[in-house]
């Protein structure tokens, strides 16, 4: 029968220690001394170990004679080899890493640690160092390093090629050899169940319970969807949070089949308990509570960033946006804010470029992403890519809330998402081609009904979050969870509950409405004295309500007539409308929009857009009485020439009644 050898790093590894030699080796260039495994010498091309240390051999003339004998010397004092290559895959590049271990010549240990590739390969060679200290010596020159990087290279290669694995730092769909699998912090879940055969690190804090244990079963699934569908009972008297929460939930997964480009956001006071009800939603992703969210508002713009991208097709909760500390910090949030819901809203991160200007892939949200917030993001156009739901202080259910959370933390819910997502896991290839036409075929079915005309997006958003219900109800009807008859009613119930949510956003987005909200600032300057408007004849108060147009009254002269004072700049001009005609308000453009600019900067919350901008929406929404057609593109000009005392001026023509009462 044929002897098995043991492997050569097997040999190496179980030598002992040798007697410490009394002088130095021949030709070993001063590489004696005690050292472990001098009495093997094992050698690769022209390298080899020594005593515990890599070495390199060489030909050197001989002392006191011109002979050429092959001699060696030391490279350093250890030995180590690379045990595995891995390649960090972060969904936008892929970085590669050596895992590398080893021990001193003396026997002491070396780590194992991971190195950077480019840190191994690259010309300085100080990689050893600055993984392990003053543990390693490597002796000086260029040339040494260069070879040291060879010697291990070639000294983990002689057992065969090195390993070489994949490390994913993000959670959700991967399509992999054996199909689509949904990553998580424990590994995968595919068709056939949990996998601990793909590794995953999405890094420290608690990014780190985005980890889902075992799919339920047929019986567990019936058992707890009860207890599930609870979520749509949270808050009684505002059921449209319920509906919402758990259409994110089923909405998320299925991020890989269309991009999620909106969020939720949960506003309401403090103590509303919107955290806790949020949670409810996380917690079906992994060990969540309304202590220890995977983001909050203090964090950087580029860790949320980050964190968002990481957390693909699941629920990602940034807790606690609550602009009123100070105004320094009230900005930095609205600004982080802003970025976060663009990115969301345009599945595009801010480019970057390396610094000989290419361009680096730069990560984006996406996440089913859920706001809790003492306060609305600035901007019409923000408040279209979110869904905004109202929280109040008596909205939830305190029992129906106690008994999600204990479910949450038994991990019933992650459990029935472990189940969704291997039940999806042979669907998703189908997926991808029919949820998008689903999606648009509810979208085409709300603009028809007129009930998401706040905005041009809303539409998309609800049909998303309905064609989400629709998938989760297949889910429980397949399982006998839900009989087809409860799977109508349920879906038709969510339906109406989202159809009275989107019909709530008209408010959010009249309030951001920056048309709407030049004309209050208008108002609120007149009335406080931070502006007035003139009669357009004599410059003098206006005939009628002079203190609704800037005036207070100072008195009577000596003849008795009343006296006026006026307060800030001239920003208009009364103009009394002749046979019966309406009166109109002249408003100076430029005088106008500074004044409100202004105003609106020291209220702390500043007007977010440009005159010229302003002026066409408002010529758009039809607010101006009279227009001019621009003589090179035929388009309205806003601005209109009137005569006043004398002079003529450019000006916005509004109706008076609209300024005065609104």
């Amino acid at each position: 029968m044929t002897e098995v050898k043991p492997p050569v790093l097997a040999i190496v590894n179980s030598a002992k220690p040798a007697d410490p030699a009394k002088a130095p080796r021949k030709g070993g260039s001063g590489s004696g001394g005690a050292g472990k495994g001098s009495a093997n010498v094992l050698r690769f091309g022209d390298y080899g170990v020594e005593s515990g240390r890599f070495v390199q051999f060489k030909m050197m003339r001989s002392e006191g004679s011109g002979d050429r004998s092959e001699g060696s010397f030391p490279l350093c004092d250890f030995t180590c080899r690379i045990t595995e290559e891995i390649v960090a895959d972060n969904g936008l590049t892929e970085a590669n890493f050596l895992r590398i271990e080893g021990k001193r010549f003396d026997g002491t240990p070396l780590p194992s640690i991971d190195v950077p590739a480019k840190a191994f390969y690259a010309n300085q060679g100080s990689w050893a160092n600055d993984y392990w200290g003053t543990l390693p010596f490597i002796y000086p020159g260029a040339a040494k390093k260069d070879n040291l990087r060879a010697c291990i290279q070639l000294y983990s290669g002689l057992d065969g090629n090195i390993p070489r694995k994949s490390i994913y730092q993000y959670i959700g769909w991967k399509k992999l050899e054996s199909g689509w699998q949904y990553l998580h912090g424990a590994g995968s879940i595919a068709a056939d169940g949990l996998a601990d055969n793909v590794q995953v690190d999405i890094g420290p804090g608690n990014m780190s319970r985005y980890s889902l244990p075992t799919p339920f079963n047929s019986e567990q699934i019936s058992s707890e969807t009860a207890v599930a569908l609870g979520l749509l009972h949270v808050c009684p008297a505002s059921p449209q949070i319920g509906a919402a929460l758990l259409a994110s939930v089923a909405r998320a997964p299925l991020g890989e089949a269309q991009g999620i480009d909106f969020a939720i956001w949960l506003h309401g006071l403090t103590g509303s308990r919107k955290s806790a009800v949020a949670a409810i939603a996380q917690g079906f992703f992994g060990g969540f509570t309304a202590r220890n969210f995977p983001a909050n508002w203090t964090d950087s713009a580029n860790d949320a960033e980050a964190k968002s991208h990481q957390a693909k097709d699941a629920v990602f909760v940034i807790d606690d946006f609550k602009p009123s500390v100070n105004r320094t910090e009230a900005d930095k949030q609205h600004a982080m804010a802003e970025r976060l819901i663009r990115n969301t809203g345009n599945q595009a991160g801010r480019g970057r470029r390396t610094a000989d200007m290419r361009a680096q892939a730069a990560p984006f949200n996406r996440s089913m992403t859920i706001v809790t917030a003492e306060d609305l993001p600035r901007g019409q156009s923000l408040l279209g890519r979110l869904l905004v739901l109202e929280v109040t202080r008596d909205c939830v259910d305190n029992a129906a809330l106690t008994k999600l959370q204990t479910a949450a933390r038994d991990g019933k819910f992650s459990g029935l998402m472990s189940a969704y997502l291997r039940w999806l896991a042979p669907k998703m290839d189908q997926q991808k081609a029919d949820f998008p036409i689903v999606v648009e075929q509810i979208r085409n079915g709300a603009i028809r009904e007129g009930f998401c005309s706040s905005h041009p997006r809303a539409p998309e958003i609800f049909a998303s979050l309905v064609a989400g219900l629709e998938v989760f109800f297949e889910f429980l009807e397949d399982f006998g969870a839900i009989s087809a008859d409860q799977g109508r009613i349920l879906l038709g119930e969510c339906e109406a509950s989202l159809k009275q949510a989107f019909a709530e956003q008209h408010s959010y987005q009249t309030d951001q409405d920056e048309t709407e909200r030049f004309l209050q600032l208008i108002r609120a300057a007149l009335s406080s004295g931070n502006a007035h408007i003139s009669n357009r004849l004599d410059q003098g108060p206006p005939k009628m309500r002079p203190f609704v147009w800037g005036w207070r009254d100072i008195g009577t002269d000596i003849v008795g007539d009343k006296q006026y004072k006026a307060l800030g700049d001239c920003i208009g001009w009364h103009a009394e409308g002749a046979n019966n005609e309406a009166t109109e308000i002249w408003l100076d453009p430029n005088t106008a929009f500074k004044t409100v600019h202004d105003f609106s900067k020291h209220q702390g919350d500043p007007l977010l857009i440009s005159a010229s901008t302003l002026w066409r929406r408002m010529t758009d929404k039809g607010l101006l009485l009279k227009t001019e057609k621009d003589r090179e593109s035929g388009k309205p000009r806003p601005t209109v020439k009137r005569l006043i005392a004398g002079r003529q001026f450019r000006v916005l023509v509004l109706s008076a009644e609209l300024i005065e009462s609104g």
